[in-house]
């Protein structure tokens, strides 16, 4: 007799499929397709945007020929800020912008899968050598979710104001911010990695120790703290040292730091 409670398969039990994969090569396609990214937002920019805007431009194939690029990068807000460029000015401009935010998609969703396997890989440790790790990425993982799909929002938010006024310094901090969350989403990524094969014991490199990997991270940190700081000083109008050409010393350094 038929009721509520009968199975709509008819009484029959199927079995189960498992499919194992690693993880890690979900994240390495990921900071891969960040290269991508770069690579291609430099070709289009040195080829097709036009900045400033110009009455007769070359055109793509007359650049490819040899004509001088129409961009001229030190007339960026991020160059007049700082007094040099950054890698995202490669990426500010249409139709570089354009391209960009749909490339940074082959970043962000194979991160945003990552995050997502790696927090379901932690979370079913039963050791408990793993319960503090597994307290810390309860909160580290939604976070880094969060920060890592929000990324395209540095494509929403062109730094592309007029210099030394306030309405250019908002929309570069509105820029900024998006990226300044996907840097720490990084930073607490390598932490939860490290901690992770630390504990599993499975370093993949012998001559790479435990000590060496916190040590890593204590780096990341630093580097995160410090590369902030120097933002934020620049926006509240008192940098932590200058970056003109005329200072070589102060603006090899926040290269090095910001590339």
């Amino acid at each position: 007799m038929v009721d509520e409670e009968t199975p709509l398969t008819g009484g029959k039990v199927y079995g189960t499929k498992t499919m194992q994969f690693n993880i890690e090569r979900i994240r390495l396609f990921g900071l891969l397709g960040a290269v991508v990214l770069i690579l291609v937002g430099t070709f289009v920019s040195k080829y097709a945007v036009v900045f400033p805007p110009k009455d007769d431009p070359s055109t793509f194939l007359e650049k490819l020929m040899g004509a001088p690029s129409d961009f001229d990068s030190e007339k960026t807000f991020i160059y007049q800020f700082f007094g040099f460029n950054h890698t995202c000015s490669m990426l500010d401009f249409n139709p570089s912008k354009t391209i960009a935010a749909l490339i940074i998609m082959l970043h962000v969703m194979p991160m945003d899968f990552f995050i997502i396997c790696h927090y379901l890989r932690i979370t079913s440790q039963t050791d408990p050598k793993y319960d503090n790790l597994k307290k810390v990425t309860k909160i580290f993982s939604p976070l880094q979710f969060a920060f890592m799909t929000y990324f395209f929002l540095v494509f929403v938010n062109s730094p592309d104001g007029v210099y030394g006024t306030q309405a250019g310094t908002n929309k570069f901090i509105a820029h900024y911010t998006p990226y300044m969350l996907w840097q720490l989403g990084m930073v607490m990524m390598a932490i939860q990695q490290c901690w992770y094969i630390a504990l599993k014991d499975m370093i993949p490199l012998s001559w790479v120790t435990k000590e060496m990997m916190w040590t890593y991270c204590q780096m990341m940190m630093v580097m995160f703290v410090v590369y902030t700081a120097f933002c934020w000083a620049f926006i509240v109008g008192s940098p932590l040292w200058p970056t003109t050409s005329d200072h070589p010393v102060g603006q090899f350094f926040a290269k090095c730091m910001m590339f």
